[in-house]
């Protein structure tokens, strides 16, 4: 069972089209790590929200197991590309890097008419 339910956001009217699908799966080294990286993780969710071509968001958090994974959907790869080039998740990803037991990042097209979930 979570201990924090999953955020999900879809927008109301996402494009037609498959559309880009990206997961990942980061798996913090420290335990005493989580609430920072939580907050860090709010601030790129609010970001991935608003940002143009985000079709749908879903965060899930693992915190004692030091686990978070993120499924986004997006317009294009123009889209994504943006919204990782743009604050706060370019800084995110530069200072999270070293305190990351793993972090997989994975793309795959999208299928129209369905929201991905984690």
């Amino acid at each position: 069972m979570a201990l924090i339910p999953d955020l999900t956001w879809t927008a109301p009217d996402p494009r037609p089209g498959p559309g880009v699908v990206v997961t990942t799966h980061l798996h913090l080294r420290r335990l005493r790590d989580v609430p920072a990286f939580f907050r860090t993780s709010m601030a790129v969710y609010r970001q991935a929200v608003a940002s143009p071509g985000a079709r749908s968001v879903r965060l899930g958090a693992r915190p004692l197991a030091r686990r978070f994974t993120t499924v986004s959907w997006w317009d294009d790869d123009a889209a994504v590309r943006a919204y990782a080039m743009a604050e706060p998740h370019r800084s995110a990803m530069r200072d999270w890097r070293t305190r990351m037991e793993t972090a997989d990042i994975s793309r795959h097209p999208g299928v129209e008419g369905a929201v991905p979930s984690v």
